[in-house]
């Protein structure tokens, strides 16, 4: 006659059940992808907006006169129109490193400091653009 072993009760079945995340210890972590990337765009788009800046300036400074601004010929008007759309594509990069950044702060595996450091880049830069872009809207 074979014997079986007892069967496990349930208490030491839930000892043995293995945690979902193992601990990791900081010095076997590496950085985050996510993190890297989010901190390397808020970078590229803080340098794109200073250039857009002196750009901007740049483009509309001949047309203002004592007298009050003077109406800048077709291709001055083209120019600045694809300014703008420069502008909107760059502050769509911003947002997708915003979210990059915070993707890559809530994984336990990696490193969080690039996530974190970029994320508060991100935020901090387009929170101001977009502070700055409502208030010469608003006048």
């Amino acid at each position: 006659m074979e014997q079986h072993p007892p069967s496990p009760s349930k208490e030491s079945k839930k000892r043995e059940a293995p945690s979902e995340v193992a601990f990791i210890p900081p010095e076997d972590k590496k950085h985050s992808r996510l993190g890297i990337t989010s901190f390397v765009l808020a970078i590229v788009t803080l340098l794109g907006y200073i250039i857009m800046a002196s750009l901007g300036t740049a483009m509309i400074e001949p047309y203002m006169t004592p007298n009050g601004p003077v109406e800048p010929p077709k291709e001055a008007l083209e120019a600045m129109t694809s300014l703008a759309a420069v502008f909107v594509i760059i502050v769509a990069v911003n947002f997708i490193g915003l979210l990059l950044g915070l993707a890559g702060s809530f994984n336990p595996k990696n490193k969080r400091s690039f996530s974190v450091v970029g994320s508060i880049l991100n935020g901090v830069v387009l929170v101001t653009i977009l502070a700055l872009f409502i208030f010469v809207l608003n006048g």
